[in-house]
């Protein structure tokens, strides 16, 4: 195999699939975004028909429940002999519109004595196979049947009514519910679009079906026990859709959870829409994606077979420089003789890359002096601190003599102001070079944080700045350096302090969450600019003025030894909040 053939199959190869991983990742995370979102939108919406169903049901039965206990149902024990209860099962059926096709009253045997159309009046009461009580507080003196009549499907509520004047039950109330009014509550909710609505009982024989499946002959004798039927709530999932002459189904179910007391029948509502609709925009993004494809395909294909033999004719001409340098002449050969710039580039990158390799040595050696360098400077900020402290104590001496003027108390003042701040710089130094390891004992936290701010409760007092505090109302105990964790707390208070006005508010709170402890500073400074929140822990990095800029890289330092997390935020004053966080196991 040719160098120009490997790099022309390999850079095909690479280009197709590339595109080809590029295009099925991006088609299957479109198609489950895709999925994800119509399958909770569908769910969404049978939840939503499923309750305003329960919520139709739980009306009716309730004006059954209240009807039950009016007066004029006393008159069932008299035959309704002044037609007063059917003119009231009439005028209560036309304030219902279409949704009651009747009402009426039978007495103990089942005979119709009263009723919102005359010519029932006088027969038996429609017959049920099964009474099912209604469940729920108050609800289960109603019962519900299904009806299949010549007039079409319908739901009959029955109540028992009582004996106003005494014990023992006179007759019953019956409402046919026409079917339609459910009927139109599913047509309603998928309009003309194209998804259907199914309404399961709780073995899952269909009750009703939106108008797109009314027309299926068999509608009536379908069941979907093998469908899945959430026992509460609502669930989706894609299910073959044969039984219903559809091709793949995205399925979005719901169960009646009921209505107020009311606690619902077990009735499930299933909104299915065909996957041939719902994934229509995937489909055509597919067919985009592959003319796209095949495109790129082509184009890829004739630069890579120009690129191929562009590449392949200088790495030929290499090959002799190579195999010459490699046998160890002692100077490199001169580049051959060729009108191609690519081997003159390539030649000359290979000598620099001979003079970065020895560039790089040069800089593993100075790192490495660097390193001792460092080394030496911690020794040496040990060594400073003696000479500095024989000069503060000499100076400290020079300002108790009675005799000096006030120009020799200025420069003395000078001499320990300075001394002071070297040796500030010089801790923190070594503090950097060399941290302490710290000595983990169990400790309060609270107690921790009271010392601190005992401490500065003066200069805080000083400065008019209102100090406070805010514990977790249980106690919390760290393993840590109280030593190192008072220096924690010490500088990011006195950082704080250092950036509020007179007559701020600095503030220490402390709580715990299941699995850490935290610890928040807060105040009502300038804050921290959103900008600066990823550099403010660099050393060296100050915004305070005569600042050194190694306090609160001191403070990650602790922070993370301590197995803990220290983040800087905007506080609800507006100021800066910084948030420690440990571990708890």
């Amino acid at each position: 195999m040719t160098t120009r053939s490997a790099l022309l199959r390999l850079l095909v190869w690479m280009l197709l699939g590339t595109v080809t991983v590029v295009g099925v990742l991006s088609f299957y995370q479109f198609r489950q975004a895709l999925q994800s979102e119509i399958a909770g939108n569908l769910q969404f919406g049978a939840s939503t028909v499923m309750q305003r169903i329960d919520t139709f049901m739980f009306s009716h039965v309730e004006n059954m429940r209240v009807w039950r206990g009016l007066e004029v149902m006393q008159d069932i024990r008299v035959n309704d002999v002044d037609k007063r209860l059917s003119h009231f099962l009439s005028d209560l059926r036309a304030g219902q519109g279409t949704v009651y096709r009747s009402l009426l009253c039978t007495d103990p045997t089942g005979r119709i004595v009263a009723a919102s159309d005359p010519a029932l009046i006088g027969r038996q009461a429609p017959a049920a196979p099964v009474w099912q009580p209604i469940p729920g507080q108050r609800l289960d003196s109603v019962s519900i049947a299904p009806v299949h009549g010549r007039q079409g499907e319908a739901v009959l509520l029955r109540t028992s009514i009582p004996n106003a004047f005494g014990g023992g039950t006179i007759g019953y109330l019956y409402v046919l519910i026409d079917w339609d009014a459910i009927q139109g509550l599913l047509d309603e909710a998928v309009g003309t679009g194209s998804r259907n609505l199914l309404l399961l009982d709780h073995d899952g024989r269909v009750m009703a079906v939106s108008r797109a499946l009314r027309n299926r002959p068999d509608v009536g004798r379908l069941q979907l026990r093998r469908w899945t039927l959430p026992g509460e709530g609502t669930v989706s999932y894609i299910h073959d859709g044969r039984a219903l002459g559809y091709g793949e189904l995205l399925v979005g179910a719901a169960t009646s959870g009921g209505y107020q007391q009311y606690r619902g029948l077990g009735w499930h509502i299933v909104m299915v829409e065909p996957t041939a609709v719902s994934f229509g925009p995937i489909w055509h993004l597919l067919w985009a994606m592959l003319a796209v494809l095949l495109v790129t395909l082509l184009a890829g294909i004739w630069i890579s077979s120009r690129l191929a033999n562009r590449i392949s004719r200088p790495i030929v001409a290499l090959t002799e420089f190579t195999r010459r340098f490699r046998q160890g002449e002692a100077q490199l050969p001169a580049v051959p003789a060729t009108t191609i710039v690519e081997v003159e580039e390539l030649h000359h990158a290979y000598v620099e890359m001979i003079a970065a390799l020895e560039r790089s040595r040069e800089q593993i050696v100075r790192a490495g002096k660097l390193a001792v360098v460092g080394e030496m400077a911690a020794i040496m900020a040990h060594e400073v601190r003696t000479p500095m402290g024989i000069v503060r104590s000499s100076a400290q001496l020079l300002q108790r003599q009675p005799d000096l003027g006030e120009k020799e108390r200025e420069l003395i003042g000078f001499i320990l102001s300075e001394t002071e701040r070297l040796d500030r710089l010089v801790t923190m130094l070594l503090e950097c070079a060399r941290p302490t390891p710290p000595d983990f004992r169990p400790h309060d936290l609270h107690a921790i944080i009271d010392n601190v701010l005992g401490l500065l409760a003066p200069r805080a007092a000083n400065a008019g700045v209102a100090l406070t505090r805010d514990f977790a109302p249980f106690e919390m105990v760290l393993d840590c350096d109280r030593e190192q964790m008072m220096q924690v707390l010490l500088n990011l208070i006195l950082n704080a302090l250092s950036f509020v006005s007179p007559g701020g508010r600095v503030a220490v709170s402390t709580y715990r969450d299941a699995s850490a402890l935290w610890i928040s500073v807060v105040d009502d400074g300038p804050g921290v600019p959103e900008a600066l929140r990823q550099s403010i822990f660099d050393p060296f990095f100050s915004r305070r003025e005569g600042g050194i800029g190694l306090g609160l890289t001191i403070v990650q330092q602790i922070v993370q030894v301590h197995g803990g997390e220290i983040s800087v935020s905007e506080s609800t004053w507006g100021g800066a909040a910084f948030n420690l966080r440990f571990e708890q196991p």
